[in-house]
C-alpha cells in the first residue's frame, strides 16, 4: 500500500489498518501469518511524516543451534519519522535536532510505502541468531 504525501498533507492524519500477505523476508525467515500493521500517519510539516502504530506477525525461523524450524510471534510498537530522500543530501536535511532521539527514515517519489515499512521493521526485529525455545532454555 502506497500513500501519496499529498494525501497525508491534505488530511493531516491518515489511519492505517492493513494486512500484508506476501512480504519476502529473504533468508531471515518465512512469514506464517500476514503482517498486520495499524497506526496513524501524521503530516508534521516541512515534508516530514510521523508514523506511530503497531505491527504483529508470526514468522518461521531456523534455530542456529539445532537447525529445527520454530514459530515466533512478533508484537512491535512503531514510532518513526519519514522525510524525503533528497533532504538527506541537502542542507535541509541537517536540522537542529538530535536524530538519535527519533528514528528518521527517507521516503522517495512523494509516497510512503506501508508494505516496505512493515517488512523492514519486521526484518530488523528478527534476531540475528535465532534460538528455538528448547535451545534457549538450555543455555
Amino acid at each position: 500500500m502506497k500513500i501519496p504525501i499529498q494525501r497525508i498533507k491534505n488530511n493531516e492524519k491518515i489511519k492505517i489498518d492493513t494486512y500484508i500477505k506476501n512480504a519476502d523476508l529473504g533468508e531471515q525467515g518465512t512469514l506464517i501469518t500476514p503482517i498486520h500493521i495499524e497506526g496513524t500517519l501524521t503530516y508534521v510539516g516541512s515534508e516530514e511524516v510521523f508514523f506511530e502504530g503497531h505491527l504483529s506477525a508470526t514468522v518461521e525461523l531456523t534455530c542456529v543451534k539445532c537447525l529445527k524450524k520454530f514459530k515466533q510471534n512478533f508484537e512491535i510498537d512503531i514510532s518513526e519519522s519519514y522525510i524525503p530522500q533528497y533532504f538527506l543530501n541537502t542542507a535541509q536535511g541537517k536540522e537542529e535536532r538530535d536524530l538519535e532521539e527519533l528514528r528518521v527514515l527517507p521516503y522517495q517519489n512523494g509516497v510512503i510505502d506501508i508494505d516496505k515499512i512493515a517488512r523492514d521493521i519486521l526484518i530488523e526485529n528478527i534476531p540475528p541468531y535465532p534460538l528455538c525455545p528448547e535451545c534457549r532454555a538450555n543455555q
